[in-house]
């Protein structure tokens, strides 16, 4: 009876180890896709006015991309539906897109006195999300 339940442990400690191995190189994969996808997009990004200035990734159980954007130039209403036009099959990219507009579009909508929006940076991820970050022009002259 020993013998069989050390058995039965042991088994399931080995498929354990396989299933955590295979998690780990499927996460390593959606890693390395996400960010291959990312230098794929970036010359639409910049043609869209943005500029990738950091990259982050989180090795984690769920892999996670945080991209860094900065506004370079502002393009109009109608240069934005091209591109989303000509970006709409790629959604990796059409997601990264929309996201830094909306991102604009809040900017132009909220008034932070002495603040302006600096940076976006998307989370690319299971769950996507979009932080703005605003600072004082003075005080980044300071961190600079």
């Amino acid at each position: 009876m020993a013998n069989t339940l050390d058995d039965l442990l042991d088994d399931a400690k080995k498929k354990g180890s396989e299933i955590w191995s295979n998690i780990k190189s499927k996460g390593k994969d959606k890693l390395k896709n996400g960010i291959q996808n990312l230098n794929d997009a970036l010359p639409e990004i910049e043609e869209a006015g943005f500029e990738l200035i950091r990259l982050d990734a989180d090795i984690a159980l769920l892999p996670r991309l945080f991209a860094r954007f900065k506004q370079v130039r502002l393009i109009s209403n109608e240069e934005r539906e091209a591109i989303l036009t000509k970006t709409k099959k790629n959604k990796f990219l059409n997601f990264i897109l929309l996201g830094l507009f909306k991102a604009v579009d809040i900017r132009n909508e909220v008034k932070i006195d002495n603040m302006d929006l600096k940076e976006i940076e998307l989370e690319i991820g299971l769950t996507p999300s979009a932080k703005l970050i605003f600072r004082r022009e003075d005080r980044i002259n300071l961190l600079e």
